[in-house]
């Protein structure tokens, strides 16, 4: 048993946890299977290369929204703007206004990058069909982040299922990229 953790509260994350599995894994499956756009035609490395950089623009959205929900965009304010304290963060004063913000924004990144440099090797190992596995993963990531945000801001133990479900579909992606520069 870890360190601190009452037997019930290990029981809740690993519930927790395997209902993450379980949701990411059929939002997975449901997406690829029922996936409704046509893709383009894509038989270079190039080409699929291209498609995935150009959808990591709507996963890049999230790093955004984390920004918006720290300071100021284009004179719109959020935390900072709404408070003389936080609005000068040199003096520090007004730091604790932003904290669970800023955490959020960090993990968000944090994600950003890994799931990023996952796809980009993964669409390299792809078939043109299966491209349209791109597209759900950056889909399920934008969900996940949105509910790890509004989730955290709640309660910080309701934030496992944002966070597991950009976290598990990446360190799938990291396995398979893996496996197929190890078989091929």
């Amino acid at each position: 048993m870890a360190v601190g953790m009452s037997p019930s509260l290990l029981s809740l994350i690993r519930f927790r946890f395997s209902v993450t599995v379980a949701a990411s894994l059929g939002f997975i499956l449901v997406g690829y299977n029922k996936f409704p756009f046509e893709l383009p035609i894509m038989n270079s490395v190039s080409e699929r290369l291209i498609f995935t950089i150009r959808c990591q623009l709507f996963g890049a959205l999230t790093i955004l929204m984390g920004i918006h929900g720290v300071g100021k965009i284009h004179g719109v304010g959020k935390i900072r703007g709404m408070s003389d304290a936080a609005s000068d963060p040199v003096y520090g004063n007004g730091e604790h206004l932003v904290y669970l913000p800023k955490r959020i924004l960090q993990n968000t990144v944090e994600q950003f990058v890994f799931h990023f440099i996952g796809q980009l090797a993964l669409c390299t190992y792809l078939s043109p069909e299966a491209m349209k596995l791109i597209p759900v993963l950056v889909a399920l990531f934008v969900i996940a982040r949105i509910i790890f945000k509004i989730t955290y801001q709640i309660d910080a133990m309701l934030r496992i299922y944002g966070s597991m479900s950009t976290f598990i579909p990446t360190v799938g992606v990291y396995g398979y990229c893996l496996y197929c520069f190890l078989t091929q």
